[in-house]
């Protein structure tokens, strides 16, 4: 409720044409995080599509496929929905290889750095580092 009062000023920003898809994977439903990653970003001008928690990976692919993001990025709270995060990393790299992909939530900090094994572009910890490294990193601002 509280994040919503932010709307006008967050969707008041003026798009730069670049696209990002997040959301939380398989049966995750701790959607807080990935939500106000969605809303960092559209406040930087991205065009933030926001999948919501619990998502199906092929709904991800789909979703992928219909709005060809730059960057699709992926929260996980509770350990139990790592090897399901993990899936459509694969999944994801597997069908669009150029696609950039990031991951963060608080089940990797307790992960011993498990993504290091994953073919991801970026784990962040912050919304704000995560932000940072897309405007210079995927598009090169």
């Amino acid at each position: 409720m509280v994040l919503s009062m932010f709307y006008p000023t967050i969707f008041s920003k003026r798009s730069q044409n670049r696209k990002v898809i997040t959301c939380c994977v398989g049966n995750e439903l701790h959607e807080m995080g990935g939500r106000m990653v969605s809303d960092l970003f559209e406040y930087h001008g991205w065009d933030s599509i926001y999948l919501g928690a619990a998502v199906p990976v092929p709904a991800l692919l789909h979703a992928v496929e219909e709005h060809k993001p730059l960057l699709v990025t992926l929260s996980v709270t509770m350990p139990q929905f790592l090897e399901t995060c993990r899936g459509a990393v694969y999944t994801l790299r597997e069908a669009f290889p150029s696609l950039r992909i990031a991951v963060g939530g608080r089940a990797f900090t307790i992960s011993d750095e498990i993504y290091r094994k994953w073919p991801i572009d970026k784990y962040s910890k912050l919304a704000t580092d995560l932000i940072d490294w897309a405007q210079t990193t995927v598009v090169g601002v």
